[in-house]
């Protein structure tokens, strides 16, 4: 069985079947290419969703016309819970994505109905809010170099690696402006702390997309805020 990772994002295989089995058929696949979007903030929250495959994001746009990308959602994912009526942020996918689409309405029932699915889901919606709290210190608090060592860390921890990281490589399915949007950074200063990072021998940048972690205690380090700022 799938166990919750400690982001407490995934959806428990136990979880999700029970879901499916509550709901029959009113659950339906989505498929979606690189770059389509899923639902716009605003449109009525119709449908909560799980990623199957792919990686999808959840994001604002600002007044400016800026974007402010709230979250990532790897497969096993489940997003696009809302406490109104409408979405309160645009999903599109990243890479090309399968989206399993629970009517609200029905998932909300059937999660009801059984105290299993309700602590499961409390669980989820529990450490959601906690991550969203540890975003707003980190943007408000931590440095850009921080930031972005967090993240990595993050990425790294959410890849079901083995318990050494050392050297085990991951993919960014994000673009640089989607990471510098999540983190509130210019993409030029993501660009920048890669490059430092790299110089300092912590990551390996195998290509723009895929990176190793050379040195996981310093690359904690800078994330706690040793030696952590751009100079």
């Amino acid at each position: 069985m799938d166990k919750l990772d400690r982001n407490g994002l995934e959806a428990p295989m136990i979880f999700r079947a029970a879901l499916v089995d509550g709901m029959g058929a009113s659950v339906c696949i989505k498929h979606l290419k690189a770059g389509e979007t899923l639902y716009v903030e605003g449109e009525s929250a119709d449908y909560c969703y799980e990623t199957v495959s792919g990686v999808m994001k959840e994001y604002n746009t600002l007044e400016d016309g800026k974007r402010q990308v709230a979250e990532f959602y790897k497969a096993g994912d489940m997003f696009g819970f809302s406490e109104s009526d409408d979405q309160l942020h645009t999903a599109e996918a990243i890479t090309a994505c399968a989206v399993r689409c629970y009517p609200r309405e029905a998932f909300m029932k059937t999660v009801a109905a059984s105290p299993a699915l309700s602590a499961s889901f409390l669980e989820t919606l529990m450490t959601r809010l906690h991550r969203a709290r540890e975003r707003m210190v980190m943007i408000g608090r931590m440095s850009a170099m921080q930031r972005v060592a967090t993240f990595l860390l993050r990425l790294a921890d959410n890849a079901d690696a083995e318990d050494d990281a050392h050297l085990a490589q991951f993919h960014l399915a994000m673009s640089r402006q989607d990471i510098a949007d999540h983190l509130g950074l210019t993409i030029e200063t993501v660009c920048r702390t890669l490059t430092e990072l790299k110089k300092r021998q912590i990551i390996v940048m195998e290509s723009a997309r895929v990176f190793a972690i050379a040195d996981l205690a310093s690359l904690e380090t800078v994330a706690m805020g040793a030696r952590g700022r751009l100079h």
